[in-house]
């Protein structure tokens, strides 16, 4: 599904209203696979957004035991954990219509 996608937070601390403002949202396809994943060596529901070619590195960090948070009429939040260079962080996408 192509979306706006807006992360909600930075290394675990919530952005205020202003920086989620600010930030320049990343508009891609989101997916949500379950797959079995390394890093918590356990099946988990998986959120990526892609941008371009299957091989083409994505933008975001993946969003592991993705769950559906709040749902509208233009879009929604998915929330779930990051890892960033190793250390997890919890992580909440603003996905809408774009």
């Amino acid at each position: 599904m192509h979306m706006l996608v807006t992360p909600m937070r930075r290394f675990g601390v919530a952005l205020s209203p202003q920086e989620r403002r600010r930030y320049q949202a990343v508009k891609g396809n989101v997916m949500v696979n379950c797959e079995s994943n390394s890093e918590l060596g356990r099946s988990a529901n998986v959120a990526r957004v892609e941008i371009g070619m299957p091989l083409d590195p994505d933008p975001l960090p993946r969003l592991l035991d993705a769950t559906l948070a709040g749902m509208s009429v233009t879009g929604f939040v998915l929330s779930g954990i990051e890892y960033v260079d190793g250390c997890a962080y919890a992580q909440s996408w603003w996905c809408r219509l774009g």
